[in-house]
């Protein structure tokens, strides 16, 4: 019995690997694409606009994501997590999800005045109200883009993704061109919302034929609330430090804080768009088999403590280097925070798939409790450090990063039955990598210092030893990404 719940078990890893790996690959290329896109783009945009601009920026996505929040109310995560999809769940998800697309779209029209004055930001109010039509069409896209992920078709949401980066860029280059630098972000965004949501209704163009049935409504509303809530909560969480020091600071120094955030979170966000989302459908199909779950969640780990730990040293110990290099010397401020938040947006970005456990187990309230206790310790850490400036709240929140970091791990162990001291294992290969990298870019900036290169140059000179110590020594880590993600598919 044993030895024959055992290959099972094999034969599940190996055929879930296989199907997560191709959706990876998909995800890769997207990636590839999207990223030159938008980094060569904001490159170009923070050196033509202002530091106030991009704090603007923050806050607006920030409305549009909280407010947008109402359209999906959990809904399309019930959708992928059930085991069994009726025509009923997916008529009555669809239905729901359109009304609440609605009611989203005209509460952001209705309170951009409000925000714009809480704020102290005049220029918030038409921009939040310019916003309401694109967050109605990219929301009511909500069901189409579950119907896509349950079917592990990455590739139809990597084009809308890589579309709506272009859509960005285009229509931001358009308005400065025009003159109206001021606007050229508020369209962008505008039109990075309309382009995503188009491409992902025209790659799954899922109209109901039923109306919506009291009975379907009740299977998904356990699940989806306590998913809503989490999300709401880790939204909140997400974008609180962001409005406090918006609110107390002003918009030019969450223009830099937001671009230190921005900086080191380039690469945990890239990993989940390339995996981090496809683990929720892939852990799913061993959601009672916790041996297996757990071995595959040790293994997504490993991959991203090698990818993740050695660019956040790397970016730690060069990050005037960096900043300069990237956005040019009226963005050195952006330095200070970068360094301080290194080390626990590095703990971040190794729970990318934490929540996909807790959803796949069946717990979504745990993340309900643990964005919880994110918000309140950084409204907290926050307001008490505020008056530090920037370098207190960078500070207070790597603290609360870290922390927060350590519980969700915790809780991951206790549901797959696995010890943290097997997580630790797992990032063993990822610190030994950041150290050999930290001390391949302290040779480069002394390489830099000695040439007295400046600007592009220097960030040149300290990026060249740093990949070339990743790339050696990080060798069969990507040769196990690329042989899994253009491996065969396994046999199921």
């Amino acid at each position: 019995m044993n030895e024959g719940n055992a290959g099972t078990a094999e034969s599940s890893y190996a055929g879930l690997w296989s199907a997560f790996a191709r959706s990876v690959r998909v995800n890769v290329f997207a990636e590839l694409f999207s990223q030159g896109v938008r980094v060569g783009g904001f490159v170009f945009l923070a050196r033509s606009l202002r530091p106030a601009d991009f704090g603007i920026l923050r806050i607006m996505i920030t409305a549009t994501l909280l407010i947008g929040m109402v359209a999906s109310a959990g809904i399309p995560d019930a959708i992928i997590q059930r085991e069994e999809v009726t025509a009923d769940h997916e008529a009555t998800a669809w239905w729901l999800n359109l009304g609440l697309s609605i009611l989203s779209a005209l509460v952001l029209f209705l309170v951009s005045g409000m925000i714009a004055s809480a704020m102290a930001m005049p220029a918030l109010t038409s921009a939040l109200a310019v916003m309401s039509l694109p967050l109605l069409i990219d929301g009511s896209s909500s069901i189409a883009n579950a119907r896509l992920r349950r079917k592990l078709r990455f590739s139809a949401l990597a084009k809308a993704d890589f579309s709506g980066e272009v859509a960005f860029l285009g229509a931001a280059l358009l308005l400065i061109r025009l003159g109206l630098p001021r606007w050229s972000l508020v369209a962008a965004l505008a039109a990075r919302l309309t382009c995503h949501g188009l491409i992902v209704w025209m790659s799954e163009p899922y109209l109901p034929r039923r109306l919506p049935r009291m009975s379907a409504a009740r299977d998904l509303f356990r699940f989806s609330t306590s998913v809503w809530g989490g999300r709401l909560l880790g939204a909140l969480s997400a974008n609180a430090d962001y409005v406090l020091v918006g609110r107390m600071l002003g918009s030019q120094v969450l223009g830099y804080y937001v671009v230190a955030w921005d900086l080191l979170r380039f690469i945990p966000d890239r990993l989940y768009y390339v995996a981090g989302r496809v683990t929720l459908p892939a852990f799913c199909r061993l959601q009672n088999d916790n041996a297996a779950l757990a071995q595959v969640y040790r293994d997504f780990t490993g991959y991203l403590a090698k990818l993740i730990l050695p660019m956040m040293a790397c970016a730690a110990i060069a990050a005037p280097y960096v900043v300069v290099g990237l956005y040019g010397s009226q963005w050195l401020k952006a330095a200070m925070p970068l360094r301080i938040l290194s080390i626990g947006l590095a703990l971040a970005g190794l729970r990318l798939a934490i929540g996909s456990i807790y959803y796949t187990k069946d717990h979504p309230s745990f993340d309900i409790f643990l964005h919880g206790a994110r918000l309140i310790l950084i409204v907290f850490a926050v307001t008490m450090t505020v008056r530090f400036g920037l370098f207190g709240v960078s500070l207070a929140m790597s603290a609360v990063e870290s922390v927060i970091s350590i519980a969700g791990q915790l809780l991951v162990g206790w549901l797959i039955q696995m010890k943290l001291v097997d997580w630790f294992k797992a990032c063993a290969g990822g610190l030994r990598l950041a150290a050999l990298c930290g001390a391949a870019a302290l040779a480069g900036i002394a390489g830099a210092t000695l040439a007295r290169a400046e600007g592009v140059a220097a960030l040149a000179m300290i990026a060249v030893p740093c990949v070339l110590c990743f790339a050696w020594f990080g060798m069969n880590t990507a040769r196990d990404l690329i042989v899994g993600a253009f491996a065969p598919e396994a046999v199921q």
